[in-house]
């Protein structure tokens, strides 16, 4: 991954978790359309993860590093929040 790729799936794992803190935040409140505003928001960056690792793997790299790349970014985006 260039530098740029990890700060942009840096930012991607961290809005996930954004999002999900959100949905929770917002089923507490009894706030159903809201909760699922940030469902499909959140579905959607982990589609990108996704295409992201799969892009990777259809420019040259192997499937393996770049999911063991995104993994250890969500694995350090956890840790920090």
């Amino acid at each position: 991954m260039t530098p740029i790729q990890i700060k942009i799936a840096r930012q991607r794992e961290h809005r996930i978790l954004a999002e999900g803190l959100a949905i929770e935040i917002a089923m507490d409140l009894g706030a159903r359309d809201e909760a699922d505003r940030h469902r499909h928001e959140m579905e959607a960056l982990i589609a990108a993860r996704e295409a992201s690792i799969q892009l990777a793997e259809e420019e040259g790299e192997s499937y393996f590093e770049a999911a063991g790349a995104v993994a250890r970014i969500q694995a350090e985006a956890r840790r920090v929040a």
